[in-house]
């Protein structure tokens, strides 16, 4: 904390297709307590000027209520990060390539932000204050439309030399497979996707395949079973390189709890013989349907110079 200061607010913001959501902590001390979280639409279907638009007047009320000490936005694709410009959302409509994303905000908001990806921050949040709260070495895979990941270790997000490190999906566990939205072939993402999960379960959605494996429908049941099969082999490949003592399991998908861990968990045991499987565990995501948002918050406070692994 800067000194002098006993109670700060970070404001941490998920843009999402439908919604976006936003969450404010406060840090007292050690002490991390959520003050507020809520969502507003993005109307993403009117284009990256109004969705901007949205966010910049949402940061400025928060930022007058709760005089903010720093904001990080979350996102759903990849950006450049030396100047916030947009490179890939491959789930939002509207000319996002190359768009000055943080540029824009910052001055139709007059605050300066930072941007994380949105699986990144979903792992950060979780790591810090949910599943994985109290280990060094976390793992996390985010199931929805596209599958997403993150590393943590010692409470700060795992970036690489190209600061987009924890692409978890983007392993090649199938050097023949299908050809994924990232342009590489056999990627665990084309088996897990809620897309894939819908192929294998010849369903119209997850949900759809949801309901049916609950019904005992064996095709929507093998469907998620092969989902976590084909995460299990990628997960595999990260305990082998990197060890972690806990993955953790979240998103709209994983919401089918059992049907995809166990399959995950499954694999995972079959496939290490480094050392004993109780190095690890694999546990279901604990935090809401606005982590992503927590986690972003998170990140404004570790910009600011907040210790997370120090947090309660």
């Amino acid at each position: 904390m800067k000194a002098g200061e006993k109670m700060t607010y970070f404001l941490g913001v998920d843009l999402g297709g439908t919604n976006i959501k936003y969450v404010v902590i406060e840090i007292d001390a050690d002490k991390t307590t959520e003050v507020l979280k809520n969502q507003i639409s993005t109307d993403a279907t009117q284009g990256p000027e109004k969705v901007t638009a949205n966010i910049s007047r949402l940061i400025s009320e928060m930022d007058a209520k709760f005089n903010l000490a720093n904001v990080c936005v979350a996102v759903p694709g990849i950006f450049d990060h030396e100047n916030g410009n947009i490179l890939l959302f491959p789930n939002l409509p509207g000319a996002w390539s190359h768009f000055p994303f943080k540029q824009k905000i910052t001055e139709l908001s007059g605050k300066t932000i930072s941007l994380i990806n949105d699986a990144r921050a979903f792992c950060l949040a979780e790591a810090t204050l949910g599943a994985g709260k109290g280990f060094r070495y976390v793992a996390c895979i985010v199931m929805g439309t596209g599958v997403g990941g993150g590393i943590v270790f010692d409470g700060k997000i795992h970036e690489g030399a190209s600061r987009g490190a924890g692409e978890i999906a983007h392993q090649v566990v199938s050097a023949e497979g299908s050809v994924c939205g990232c342009g590489t072939r056999g990627c665990a993402e084309t088996f897990a996707s809620s897309q894939a999960i819908s192929r294998m379960a010849n369903t119209s959605s997850p949900e759809e395949a949801f309901e049916k494996a609950k019904a005992g429908d064996e095709k929507a049941i093998s469907a998620f079973q092969a989902a976590g099969k084909w995460l299990g082999i990628a997960l595999a490949n990260v305990n082998a390189v990197f060890s972690p003592e806990i993955f953790i399991i979240g998103g709209g998908v994983a919401q089918a709890g059992e049907l995809v861990i166990d399959s995950i968990k499954k694999e995972l045991h079959e496939r290490n013989h480094l050392w004993p499987n109780s190095v690890f565990e694999v546990v279901p995501a604990q935090l809401s349907y606005f982590a992503g948002a927590t986690g972003a918050a998170l990140r404004a406070a570790a910009d600011y110079g907040v210790s997370l692994k120090a947090l309660k």
